[in-house]
């Protein structure tokens, strides 16, 4: 279903995100790559340790579609328990529609429909047989409100009602298809194109959660709108524009 799902929404020009882990997360950019789309890993790792190491050469087909791997951890991070609820929180950040197919109880797909929710996000789940215990977390999900998918006609009518859905996010070279929603633009105001802010210093000023700043800033990041600079982050100056 995640595969169907992925492969069918990538068609549309819709850009995949998942987590390049085993099961759903792969599927989901096996997907997207099989329909000639582009797809978005986000990794608990370094960008340059790729976990699990079986998905190597996936990992290489997601950059060779003209997607990309995306890490809020330097490189050499090595995966990590506590690094994967925070990677969850970009993925929901990065995300206009986060979709489960599948959750048990407690599992981490449940923290990235709660940290969608936290910013107000668009939850949707697909559902499953009662008897399974993987269904118990889309059903609590579809219970509370979440919207439910049958098929990928669903997820493009809500991302239709959210915003433009692109025909061909392989012909837009700047951000991968994304949009850059208004709210991000506070994090502009207090950066520059040369002294470096991290995190933690932009989520105190403009009183977010840290993992809600880490989220925005790697997605103004795709969109070439801000870069790393040694321990912050710092405006990306655009094509042409020289220093003084």
């Amino acid at each position: 279903m995640a595969e169907q799902l992925a492969l069918e929404l990538a068609r549309a020009g819709v850009v995949v995100v998942s987590g390049l882990a085993l099961g759903i997360d792969a599927a989901a950019h096996r997907g997207a790559l099989n329909a000639g789309g582009v797809t978005v890993a986000v990794m608990g790792t370094g960008v340059d340790v790729i976990y699990p190491t079986a998905h190597t050469v996936l990992a290489e087909a997601i950059l060779a579609g003209g997607g990309a791997l995306v890490s809020q951890f330097p490189d050499g991070t090595a995966p990590r328990r506590h690094n994967f609820p925070a990677r969850n929180y970009t993925m929901a950040a990065l995300s206009d529609v986060v979709l489960v197919v599948e959750a048990a109880e407690g599992s981490g797909a449940l923290i990235t429909a709660e940290a969608a929710l936290d910013l107000h996000k668009e939850v949707m789940a697909v559902p499953g047989s009662i008897f399974s215990p993987l269904s118990v977390g889309t059903h609590a999900l579809l219970r509370d409100g979440a919207g439910l998918v049958q098929n990928a006609r669903d997820v493009l009518s809500v991302l239709s009602q959210g915003g433009e859905v692109l025909d061909d996010p392989l012909a837009t070279p700047a951000g991968l298809g994304f949009k850059l929603p208004p709210e991000r633009d506070g994090i502009l105001f207090h950066l520059s194109d040369v002294l470096a802010v991290n995190a933690s210093e932009l989520a105190r000023k403009l009183q977010l959660p840290i993992s809600d700043v880490l989220g925005r800033l790697t997605a103004l990041e795709l969109d070439g709108v801000v870069k790393r600079h040694q321990e912050g982050y710092v405006r990306a100056l655009r094509r042409g524009k020289e220093r003084a």
